[in-house]
């Protein structure tokens, strides 16, 4: 992965093996996790569920869902060459979004077709006491339209990451006139 801030590995920070959970670090802090990593038995596909974050308030508020979705489909792709298609679930419940799960559902369908993920669902997944549960599946093929979509998607988010980044790292303040004089003394 070339991207600064991001890295992806297995468990608990150690090299990444094909099939374990992913972790997602900005630098040392853990961010978010695939829970789920399942490859079929020809090894050329690749399903991933149960995506997970730390402190989902903050990595929403940062905008990292859409960065990190795409960095883990990436990361896949670009080191596994053998998989040609990447199955991806999203369905994990988030506190806040009762009685809006079907706008939740509609942008995690917007965020897989965004990254040129094919035959995106949208279905009704039963909860235990919680009605209005769905499932966002679709299948990320390895093919150049959706090369070129995932790749735009990075850029962007990218950009976007470090950009919001930088505006939340606070600038020292500029010495003033007094200071500047007395360090010349």
């Amino acid at each position: 992965m070339t991207f600064q801030h991001l890295q992806l590995t297995g468990p608990h920070g150690s090299p990444y093996v094909l099939g374990q959970r992913i972790e997602v670090y900005d630098g040392t802090t853990l961010i978010g996790r695939v829970q789920s990593v399942t490859v079929s038995a020809e090894r050329d596909e690749v399903r991933l569920e149960n995506f997970l974050t730390t402190d989902f308030a903050d990595f929403r508020a940062r905008a990292l869902p859409k960065l990190v979705l795409a960095e883990v489909v990436s990361f896949i792709a670009e080191r596994y060459p053998s998989v040609h298609a990447i199955g991806i679930e999203l369905s994990r419940d988030i506190e806040g979004y009762e009685g809006r799960e079907a706008t939740l559902a509609s942008a995690r369908a917007d965020i897989l077709q965004s990254i040129g993920t094919d035959g995106v669902r949208i279905s009704p997944k039963p909860h235990a006491g919680q009605a209005g549960h769905f499932a966002v599946t679709g299948v990320w093929r390895y093919d150049k339209a959706s090369v070129a979509a995932l790749g735009a998607v990075l850029e962007a988010q990218r950009a976007a990451y470090r950009e919001r980044m930088g505006a939340e790292s606070p600038v020292p303040p500029r010495p003033t006139l007094r200071q500047l004089l007395r360090k010349d003394r």
